[in-house]
């Protein structure tokens, strides 16, 4: 009788565990959606086809501010994370823009090329090389 009494709880501990895990789910889900993109700069290219803008993203007081940049059609918004440049101070060590995260500026250089210079000390995430047929070139500045 107590290995059935001892199956049963196990069971019942199983469709316990199942149950906090479908109600949690929509919450872990939502975490993503807590992020929010505080523009700080738009630069169209010269032939105005795409736009750099640059922006800052925070995502909750567990994180810091970061700054990112997306490479989008003239006119669009970027949506999510940054498709060409992502960085974060590195708990302070690189300068900081007036928005809160790490210095960032970017300056068209041709129709299809973008230079991106940022605080030397930052902590870099992503530094795509080409996003929908822009080049992009960093430089990492002493501020």
């Amino acid at each position: 009788m107590s290995e059935t009494r001892s199956a049963k709880s196990g069971r019942e501990a199983g469709g316990m565990r199942l149950l906090l895990i479908v109600a949690f789910l929509p919450m872990l889900a939502g975490c993503s959606d807590a992020c929010r993109n505080t523009l700080v700069s738009r630069s169209d290219a010269p032939d105005g086809k795409h736009s750099a803008v640059l922006f800052q993203r925070d995502c909750g007081a567990t994180t810091g501010f970061s700054t990112q940049m997306s490479i989008v059609a003239r006119g669009e918004e970027p949506s999510g994370a940054g498709n060409a440049f992502r960085a974060d101070d590195d708990h302070g060590a690189a300068s900081a823009g007036p928005w809160g995260g790490p210095w960032v500026e970017v300056n068209w250089l041709a129709a299809d090329r973008l230079l991106v210079s940022y605080a030397a000390r930052s902590r870099i995430f992503k530094q795509a090389d080409h996003v929908d047929g822009v080049h992009v070139t960093y430089r990492a500045a002493a501020r």
